[in-house]
């Protein structure tokens, strides 16, 4: 029974929207059929709420035929292969929940006679859709960013709620709670000793009176010790993983510090090697670049272009660059972070590369790195003339604070210039534009 929704993507937010109505139905469905067969006639608002799901369900059923679906990973659109499938997998409970057998127990009852208790339990069978509910519990694990554990606890809850549901049903066809109650007094009696069971916390007040209740009793009672063993091993999992990459981050550190420690490394290096992690851990700059390796070149291309896109256009000779241009340069664009009093580049060095500052301030010094001539900020950047020349850098170049930079190396950019050589002419007219106000 391995079906998926193969849709448009037009198509696709209305068949959401029809899976999410159809499957409300099926849950309230499967929680008003064992108590629609257990309890001495049936409320007419839950009548009315269950003509309702048993229509929508006969409308899904018809839909079925012609909905394509995916087999083995790819979409399947034959009509008549997509009917053949469905024949074979989903039909029979479909169906089955499509029959109104609570409905039809109503008829010798408006005759007079009592309503058979056979057809309400067939009606039970609409219980065996909750099956789809656990196979898209996989699929929507994939689509969402929750916790695992979270999700995990989440559907317990739910799953955890339908079966006391169920058990309490079925502790009233046994005859448990006291026989003078009826309607809602007496199933809230039932619920009542299915949770203090399940819980295994009973209070005893409510006992089961011959085997085939001691029989359903012990049964419940080993069912709640499993399940609270479940929860115990989730919330103890939840906890100590609720973190992950802070446990990372600090298990990183620790094993930094200890290295330096066992070198003799000098206790200012080591302060600021740990200030380093921790601006690197509090502004995210150090996400794994590798993240995103294994998707297709088209989609990872674009990952990058809609991340540094803004980056790149707030440079002058970037500015009217070509899609394809700057689809190009954006896969180049690598992080880099400073801290306060770091040199960023050194007058006299060979430049390899230019800097893009995303986030900080910088200073540009001359005279023996002892006088300041300019102050970048955010949206600037420098560098740019190593990108162009060979020749050593003319200034010194120092963070004032914590400092968010992008690099672009020479030998990437020449690469990307060489696809695009009208637009190489027009970079190197704007940088000799800047000329002194340039940092090389």
């Amino acid at each position: 029974m391995n079906e998926e929704p193969e849709t448009t993507h037009r198509a696709r937010p209305q068949l959401a929207a029809w899976d999410v109505v159809v499957l409300l139905a099926t849950i309230f469905a499967a929680g008003h059929a064992p108590l629609y067969a257990v309890l001495a006639g049936p409320p007419l608002s839950t009548l009315v709420l269950d003509a309702w799901a048993t229509l929508l369900f006969a409308v899904d059923l018809v839909l079925r035929f012609r909905r394509p679906v995916r087999v083995g990973g790819r979409p399947l659109h034959d009509l008549r292969a997509i009917a053949r499938r469905y024949l074979a997998t989903w039909f029979t409970v479909d169906l089955l929940a499509a029959i109104p057998f609570g409905l039809l127990s109503l008829l010798p009852a408006l005759s007079g006679t009592s309503w058979p208790r056979t057809l309400a339990l067939l009606g039970l069978t609409r219980a065996l859709r909750l099956a789809r509910l656990a196979r898209l519990q996989a699929e929507w694990r994939a689509q969402t960013l929750v916790h695992p554990a979270v999700y995990r606890l989440g559907f317990f809850v739910f799953w955890a709620a339908m079966l006391a549901h169920w058990i309490a049903c079925g502790w009233i066809a046994l005859g448990g709670p006291a026989q003078s109650l009826a309607g809602v007094p007496l199933y809230l009696r039932a619920l009542y000793w299915t949770i203090t069971t399940l819980t295994t916390v009973g209070y005893g007040d409510i006992t089961p009176r011959d085997a085939a209740q001691l029989a359903y009793a012990m049964a419940v009672m080993v069912l709640g010790a499993a399940m609270f063993g479940y929860v115990i091993g989730n919330v103890a999992n939840l906890l100590a993983n609720a973190d992950t990459l802070r446990t990372q981050h600090l298990a990183r550190l620790e094993r930094a510090a200890l290295f330096l420690r066992g070198r003799g490394a000098p206790r200012a290096l080591r302060n600021r090697i740990r200030d380093y992690y921790e601006y690197l851990w509090e502004s995210r700059m150090g996400e794994d670049q590798r993240l995103f390796d294994d998707l297709p070149p088209a989609l990872r291309i674009e990952v990058a272009l809609q991340l540094n896109r803004p980056i790149l256009e707030r440079v002058p000779f970037f500015r009217g660059a070509s899609e394809p241009f700057l689809r190009e340069l954006a896969q180049h664009l690598r992080p880099a972070v400073f801290i306060p009093g770091e040199l960023v580049l050194r007058r006299g060095d060979v430049g390899h590369r230019m800097y893009f500052i995303h986030r900080g301030e910088v200073e540009v010094l001359a005279a023996g790195d002892r006088t300041r001539v300019a102050k970048l900020a955010d949206g600037e950047f420098f560098g740019e003339l190593a990108l162009l020349t060979r020749q050593p850098r003319s200034a010194s170049v120092r963070a004032l604070d914590y400092c968010d930079l992008y690099t672009l190396d020479r030998e990437h950019f020449e690469e990307v210039l060489a696809l695009f050589p009208d637009f190489a002419a027009e970079v190197r007219r704007t940088a000799a534009a800047r000329g002194g106000a340039a940092v090389a």
